[in-house]
C-alpha cells in the first residue's frame, strides 16, 4: 500500500473531508488529492502532524512514506530488485 492510498482510506473512514487534513496541515487541497492519488509525494516533515491527525502511529505513516520514496527513486525493476537485495543484506549485518 501507498502512503496515498493509506491516507485516504484512513480519511474516509474517519468520514474527514480533503479540505480538513490541508487545514491541519497547512497544505493545499489539490496538494493533498495529489498525494492520495499518488501523483505527489507527502513532504515527510509533515507525517508527524499528520499521524496526530488520523490518530496513527507515526512509524507507520514513515514506513509507508520511506517505501515510496524508495519505489520514485527506482525506475529500472530488474536492477531496482538486485539493489534492493543488496541493501536488505547489508541492513541485516548491522546491529540495531
Amino acid at each position: 500500500m501507498t502512503l496515498g492510498k493509506y491516507i485516504k482510506e484512513l480519511r474516509e473512514e474517519k468520514g474527514l473531508f480533503i479540505r480538513e487534513i490541508g487545514a491541519y496541515l497547512e497544505l493545499d487541497n489539490a496538494f493533498i488529492s495529489k498525494v492520495e492519488n499518488e501523483e505527489k509525494l507527502l513532504p515527510k516533515k509533515h507525517l508527524e502532524r499528520l499521524a496526530e491527525f488520523l490518530e496513527v502511529p507515526l512509524n507507520e505513516l514513515l514506513v509507508l512514506w520511506l517505501s515510496d520514496k524508495i519505489r520514485g527513486i527506482i525506475d529500472d525493476k530488474e536492477n531496482g530488485i538486485k539493489a534492493l537485495k543488496i541493501v536488505l543484506k547489508d541492513l541485516k549485518r548491522k546491529p540495531l
